[in-house]
């Protein structure tokens, strides 16, 4: 759905009092309201020194062009800025765990014995870039853990509606929609001013067959959570191997060389034809 069909929609359907405005005037295509909501969430969240939480992420897949199928993962992620992060996952192949104490990153396979390692100084920002763009590795819901602002998270936006509150196991939230070129987007927001939370996002690719969707459920937000010392420190456990980690461009040079060695060792024509 187009941004503008999109917001007309919300607006007609889940119009508030607290978005009304009077006939003969245009609905704004970013309301304010929504922008605010989420401008102060994103900025509460910056502000937390510490912070814990569990998730819960469904996605789909369209397979052949018109199979929809759903995947899985859930975990929990906790962190203490300019400390070091760490992140629990579990998806459909095992367990995964990941490791940052502001100097080496690490990923734990625990099911296989094995982890890969690499020294990095950069800070979360920076390595959340380095690991997409080096290693393509993409931790779990690291948005909730970048010190984004609101302007930042909003960049792109181009169509806002406040569709009221609702009630989300148990919380009242607000209900907020967005559109953008790439996408659409929904997310639900604690009304507790003191602690103003995502409770889930849901994010819509209209572009591909079938709308497949892209759903994650955050609960049990602490923001004095217990860290013992060494919880953003891997330490390898007796058996433990430590395996090779390539980066993209390793991969793709590898894969490159393969190729033009396989071609060589190929029968050519000669220059006659015979």
């Amino acid at each position: 759905m187009r941004p503008t069909a999109f917001l007309a929609a919300a607006v007609l359907a889940f119009s508030s009092p607290v978005i009304a405005v009077a006939e003969d005037e245009p609905v704004p295509a970013l309301d304010p309201v929504a922008i605010e909501l989420v401008t102060q969430s994103a900025e509460f969240l910056a502000a937390q020194q510490n912070l814990s939480m569990n998730w819960f992420v469904s996605f789909d897949v369209v397979v052949d062009g018109r199979e929809k199928i759903t995947y899985l993962r859930s975990g929990s992620n906790t962190m203490s800025r300019g400390e070091g992060f760490y992140s629990y996952l579990e998806r459909g192949d095992g367990v995964r765990e990941f490791f940052y104490d502001g100097e080496t990153f690490s990923i734990s396979i625990p099911g296989d014995s094995a982890y890969v390692s690499a020294p990095f100084d950069g800070g979360y920002v920076a390595l959340i870039q380095t690991l997409r763009d080096e290693y393509d590795v993409i931790l779990p819901i690291w948005e909730m853990l970048t010190p984004k602002s609101g302007e930042e998270l909003l960049d792109g936006v181009e169509a806002a509606a406040y569709l009221g509150t609702t009630f989300f196991a148990g919380r009242e939230a607000h209900h907020i929609a967005f559109a953008e070129y790439s996408g659409d987007w929904q997310v639900w927001i604690s009304t507790d001013p003191d602690a103003p939370v995502p409770l889930m996002v849901v994010g819509t690719d209209p572009y591909s067959q079938g709308w497949p969707q892209y759903s994650a459920y955050l609960s049990d937000w602490d923001f004095a959570p217990e860290i013992p010392e060494d919880r953003f420190t891997f330490a390898p456990q007796d058996g433990d191997v430590k395996i090779s980690w390539p980066k993209i461009v390793e991969v793709y040079e590898t894969e490159k060389q393969e190729l033009q060695q396989g071609s060589k060792g190929r029968t050519q024509p000669s220059e006659s034809g015979n």
